[in-house]
């Protein structure tokens, strides 16, 4: 089965999806890793990758390239992704949402922050995704609407492994 994971930052994509893999025995792919090794390939520290990307579309399609062909290619694994969704059809498709404030809180305890600059690299991101998705692929939603997933759960209020144990209940039954 493949699964992918879609969520904005502080919603727990990483953390949901390196669990759910553990427990399925399944192989945990993230985009941002793959975003990552991208930089190095082309020799470009993390932030000379992104802004690189943000003004070239190349660098996004080549990681959507290499999302999409992964999915063609392999089966048994969790992909937490902007939109790998998209780029593996036949996925279970899991969206996380939580409240900003709640996104925000996590996101600067994860990374040493205050509110206030949470805040401020999570509008930007978005702000990012909000503009770029959209400009090199027209026909994609972007942000996607629930209805483009087979599951959304609001995570504001639940721990890691209670989410995990819905998206496992829907992968059984789906599994059948």
């Amino acid at each position: 089965m493949k699964i992918t994971i879609y969520g904005n930052p502080g919603t727990g994509t990483s953390t949901v999806g390196k669990l759910l893999a553990s427990k399925l025995g399944y192989e945990f792919k993230s985009s941002g890793n793959m975003f990552r090794a991208m930089a190095e390939e082309h020799g470009m520290t993390l932030y000379e990758f992104d802004t690189a990307a943000q003004n070239d579309p190349k660098y996004d399609i080549e990681l959507d390239n290499r999302v999409a062909e992964y999915g063609k290619t392999h089966d048994n694994f969790v992909f937490e992704s902007r939109l790998a969704w998209h780029f593996i059809p036949d996925s279970l498709k899991v969206s996380l949402v939580a409240d900003e404030a709640e996104t925000v809180r996590r996101v600067a305890e994860r990374d040493g922050l205050s509110p206030e600059e949470a805040k401020k690299n999570n509008d930007l991101r978005i702000a990012t995704y909000l503009e770029r998705y959209p400009k090199y692929y027209p026909k994609l939603n972007y942000p996607p609407a629930d209805g483009e997933f087979d599951l959304v759960i609001d995570v504001t209020t639940i721990v890691p492994e209670e989410i995990v144990a819905r998206i496992m209940v829907l992968a059984e039954e789906r599994g059948k």
